[in-house]
């Protein structure tokens, strides 16, 4: 967490140098980093994506859906974020998550992205004894791939054999909102127009050729990766983790050498889709019962 000031400086007429300086608004920018866990995922993703529907599934497990809306306010969950020691730590609060990726590979599944909160306290107290939560990995060996024409047909369909990784990213997903009410941090955020993408890296084979056409008839097609983990408890739910996107193919990348196989990458947008509900969705089924 770095504290980011906005500063005006005022210099007086036929002064060489600034005689007065003024803070006019302060934030904290966060980077977000680190592996993909089927249990902090739902974190991130109810503060960028919706506040989650939570149901039961099997007799341990909790599925946590998230269907963002293409034109309607978006409820989302923000968040205080402590960090430190007992010999100094520092706090902000309204944590805001603006930018997001996902990326998938054999070796490792990791998360990037950014988000904001108010000003940094400095010298707190951190909050005694929190919950910690158990960390479930997303690894190579649990994720699939698929590509279908119509939302139906992702169910029961076959997995690309030739996905090589997968990256899924919304950006610029809100921003703050400053108003002239006397302070100097922002009390409400704003939703942006987001840039929602997905790039997939294949090996150049009949399969890999496919989406060449669709780039060119400009086709929706539906994309899906998903993990699926170890049974949660005495099952029967198992750790699982969905995230479909409605896409169009927008560029195609030249072909490069992957480690020995003749690959090509293509990189698509996100598009609204009313069958999708939206243009993404989310599904996680974990142990955890709320944030």
């Amino acid at each position: 967490m770095s504290p980011n000031p906005d500063v005006s400086i005022f210099r007086a007429n036929g002064n060489k140098y600034p005689s007065v300086s003024a803070l006019n608004r302060e934030w904290t920018e966060i980077d977000i980093d680190g592996a993909i866990t089927y249990t902090e995922i739902v974190y991130l993703l109810s503060g960028i994506l919706e506040t989650a529907v939570v149901a039961v599934s099997g007799t341990t497990g909790q599925s946590w859906t998230f269907t963002p809306s293409t034109t309607a306010a978006d409820v989302i969950k923000t968040f205080t974020i402590e960090q430190g020691s007992a010999a100094r730590a520092h706090r902000v609060a309204y944590g805001l998550i603006n930018d997001l990726t996902l990326s998938f590979g054999r070796d490792e599944s990791t998360i990037s992205g950014s988000a904001i909160g108010t000003a940094l306290e400095d010298g707190i107290t951190l909050t005694a004894a929190p919950t910690e939560i158990a960390l479930v990995p997303v690894t190579g060996p649990q994720i699939k791939v698929y590509v279908e024409d119509s939302v139906a047909a992702l169910t029961g369909a076959t997995a690309l054999t030739g996905a090589i990784s997968v990256e899924w990213s919304l950006s610029n997903r809100f921003g703050p909102a400053w108003f002239l009410n006397g302070l100097n941090e922002y009390t409400q955020h704003v939703e942006l127009e987001p840039t929602l993408e997905v790039t997939l890296m294949q090996e150049a084979d009949a399969e890999g050729m496919e989406l060449l056409p669709v780039m060119r008839t400009g086709a929706t097609k539906y994309l899906r990766i998903e993990a699926v983990g170890d049974v949660i408890g005495a099952g029967p739910a198992t750790y699982k983790f969905t995230l479909d996107t409605a896409v169009k193919v927008t560029d195609v990348g030249d072909f490069s050498d992957q480690e020995g196989v003749y690959a090509i990458e293509y990189t698509m947008q996100g598009f609204h889709s009313s069958t999708l509900g939206g243009a993404t969705k989310a599904v996680v089924i974990n142990a955890l019962t709320a944030l």
